[in-house]
């Protein structure tokens, strides 16, 4: 019989309707039930075209002894990830908080509070030597609830404080500027990073690195950068992206690119096909294409033809009736990971005949296999078509005799859901590739769901659109129709892309402090706000968000949020490419002075404004001495107090701090000998006007001495802690 995800309207949450758990989707229901009944909570999260999903589901969801141990003392929620992105940062950063680690399937263990105590990603069922499996576990946890109620409320309590402050954090303080020195030194990390003998950045896994690609593209035009670097962006971009096609990451027999590669080589890739990495790629190659057809026409063309073939495989396989793209493409088939694309030579000598020999030389295939197992590590006698070099469209025939005999395949499942802000991505790839028709289609169509949705929603499934758009939403829409305005002669787009960004700016951004908040207010509230800053495998949402401000004509929105997130771009450029690259085109904007004139906006429908932030949304502690200059006793001591006022609706990390998540407010004094009598916080926190005593000390023989006193503190509010900072005062002991 099915369970409660029958109705769901995700099609990973529907995978599981027949499993023997007794699951929920995410709601308070659920979480109604833990607390009446007095249960933790397994929160199981994981999408669609998800391998190691897949794994967890059969070894585990399937089986009915899991699922009698699960039901029995355990509350259960599936969440799809791509559906609920939100849930998904929040427990994520808890399980790499906890493991340093993260990925999916993602296995977390909550409070009926909603407090993560446990968490973790993919359990086998069984034990593995040392290693406990999911039975062990899930019964050890249900016991420790049972008896031992304090430890899992402290590590509870814990889990919390160290997301409300990780997941609050402050850009990290920098003396970095908004110039070409910031960029120089973000193409110097990422040459540090590169692999030059295979292309790509690191070791194994590779992602595909496409923010990267679109910053470097964009450096290496700059007449201000200095010639070698400029070269190395020239490089790392080129044969980044060479490999990649050449490689079997590239889905050679029937277009478009997988999710990632698991070795060095770009040879063995996970299976699923995303629409956000085929649509960042769309848009990788496009450009590319376009700016080396003079200098660099071989890879040009190669770029151009992967370009064509990703297009039509999203025409054939990821597009709607009404336009949309669907999300993605199981790695699985047939139960086996790669199955649908993957082939023996046998298979390729019946379908090709007498050219066969030809075609499994250029395309690298061994007897045994070029295919290993993860697991294992053995061959299984399949191969994975790839090109040691370009074979300039030599095999096209093969390739397309080959789709068509795949076509009669079992095929891997689709995940039809489309999400808004992936969608937006697709449909800055097809402007940049020139397919005005598609592009505007899609367009259209997710313009008519905001219309009968009455906002913009985060996705549509099953011709019905759901939920509240998130950043990434708003702002890789916009962007997407920013773009789509540049190469149509439909000025609609634009009207229309500077409509959202409005609408964006009203509900998502910071007023106090600059940039703009992945959630607005209509959304669930969980451990805060955060600011995406980092690149996923999507561009990070500010990273859109501030390049639609600019776009629109507000330059000083645009600036300031840039000047807000400088910590980040200095700190982690090889995380930040997508904020780099807005902020490189800002730059050059502004010393072209080419910013465009704001756009006029048109609203067909009415706009919700959000609530303003606080007035104290900004306030900051500050820091005075009851005393500039102290007098020492006979003892050679003299005693002082430090006064901290705090803002309300703030509280400080008490001396000690109530966990090891947050930083206690601390004094260090130097060059003198000093003493700090902390007083005791209220449920370890100070509030209001907060009196620290200490005491400096004089050296015998010494008449006087100036002292630095550097105070670390870190501001709270009930719902998130911000970065910690210090501030410094100077002071003065004497001898009378």
């Amino acid at each position: 019989m099915p369970n409660r995800l029958a109705n769901a309207t995700s099609p990973y949450l529907r995978q599981h309707k027949d499993n023997p758990v007794e699951w929920y989707p995410w709601g308070e229901e659920a979480f109604t039930r833990a607390l009446l009944e007095d249960k933790p909570v397994f929160v199981s999260v994981g999408y669609a075209s998800c391998h190691w999903c897949h794994v967890m589901a059969h070894e585990s969801f399937e089986d009915p002894e899991v699922a009698a141990i699960l039901n029995r003392y355990f509350v259960s929620v599936k969440v799809d990830r791509e559906e609920r992105p939100d849930v998904d940062e929040a427990y994520m950063t808890a399980v790499q908080l906890s493991t340093g680690r993260g990925g999916w399937p993602m296995s977390v263990f909550c409070t009926p509070q909603k407090r993560p105590f446990f968490g973790g990603t993919y359990f086998p069922k069984e034990d593995r030597g040392q290693s406990p499996g999911f039975k062990t576990l899930l019964r050890s946890l249900a016991q420790t609830w049972m008896e031992r109620r304090a430890e899992i409320e402290k590590a509870a309590a814990e889990y919390e404080a160290a997301l409300r402050q990780t997941l609050g954090r402050r850009s990290p303080e920098t003396n970095a500027q908004l110039n070409h020195e910031l960029f120089d030194a973000a193409v110097a990390a990422l040459a540090g990073d590169f692999d030059e003998e295979r292309g790509g950045f690191g070791e194994a896994p590779k992602f595909p690195p496409h923010t990267a690609i679109d910053f470097l593209l964009a450096y290496a035009l700059s007449e201000k950068a200095p010639e070698d670097l400029r070269q190395a962006a020239i490089v790392m971009s080129v044969s980044t992206l060479e490999a990649m096609c050449l490689g079997g990451c590239h889905d050679h027999v029937g277009g478009g690119f997988h999710r990632y590669s698991t070795d060095r080589d770009w040879l063995l890739p996970h299976f699923e096909k995303t629409l956000y990495d085929n649509a960042l790629m769309l848009a990788n190659l496009s450009t590319a294409a376009a700016l080396m057809a003079r200098d660099l026409p071989r890879q040009a063309s190669l770029y151009q033809r992967c370009a064509v073939r990703l297009v039509e495989w999203l025409e054939r396989e990821m597009t709607s009736s009404e336009g949309l793209f669907y999300s993605g493409l199981d790695a699985d088939s047939e139960g086996e990971e790669g199955r649908f694309y993957t082939w023996t030579g046998g298979e390729v000598r019946r379908v090709l005949g007498s050219g066969a020999d030809a075609f499994l030389s250029a395309y690298r295939f061994r007897e045994e296999g070029n295919y290993e197992d993860e697991l294992s590590g053995k061959r299984t006698g399949r191969n994975i078509p790839h090109l040691e070099s370009d074979d300039q469209g030599a095999n096209e025939l093969a390739l397309m005799s080959l789709h068509e005999a795949r076509e009669r395949r079992i095929r891997p499942g689709l995940d039809d859901k489309a999400l808004v802000g992936w969608n937006g991505l697709a449909i800055q790839g097809l402007a940049r590739a020139g397919r005005v028709d598609l592009a505007a289609r899609c367009a259209e169509s997710l313009l008519r769901y905001e219309t009968v949705h009455g906002e913009l929603p985060h996705q549509i499934a099953n011709e019905t659109a759901s939920g509240s758009g998130y950043l990434d939403d708003y702002a890789h829409l916009a962007h997407g129709l920013f773009e789509l305005a540049a190469v149509s002669e439909d000025a609609r787009w634009e009207r229309e892309a500077a409509r959202l960004t409005a609408t964006m700016v009203e509900r998502f951004y910071d007023s106090g402090e600059g940039a703009f908040f992945g959630t607005s207010e209509k959304h669930e509230r969980l451990f805060g706000r955060t600011k995406p800053v980092l690149d996923q495998p999507t561009p990070s949402g500010n990273s859109a968000a501030i390049a639609c401000a600019m776009f629109s004509g507000d330059q000083g929105r645009a600036e300031r949020s840039l000047r807000s997130l400088l910590g980040w771009m200095a700190r982690a450029p090889q995380a930040t490419e997508g904020l780099l690259l807005t902020a490189f085109t800002y730059v050059a904007m502004r010393e072209a002075s080419g910013f465009p004139p704001p756009v006029a906006i048109e609203s067909p429908m009415p706009v919700a404004k959000a609530p303003e932030p606080p007035a104290e949304a900004g306030a900051r502690t500050s820091a005075r001495l009851a005393s500039k200059e102290v007098a020492v006793g006979a003892d050679g001591w003299a005693g002082n107090i430090l006064v901290l006022d705090v803002p309300e609706g703030l509280h400080l990390v008490a001396n000690p701090a109530p966990d090891r998540w947050t930083k206690p407010t601390k004094l260090s004094i130097e060059p003198v000998r000093y003493e700090v009598d902390y007083p005791s916080g209220t449920d370890g926190r100070y509030a209001g006007e907060v009196r620290i005593p200490f005491r400096v000390a004089l050296e015998p023989g010494e008449s006087g001495a100036d002292y630095e006193l550097e105070v670390e503190l870190q501001e709270c509010t009930e719902s998130e802690c911000r970065a910690p900072r210090t501030t410094r005062l100077s002071g003065v002991v004497y001898r009378a």
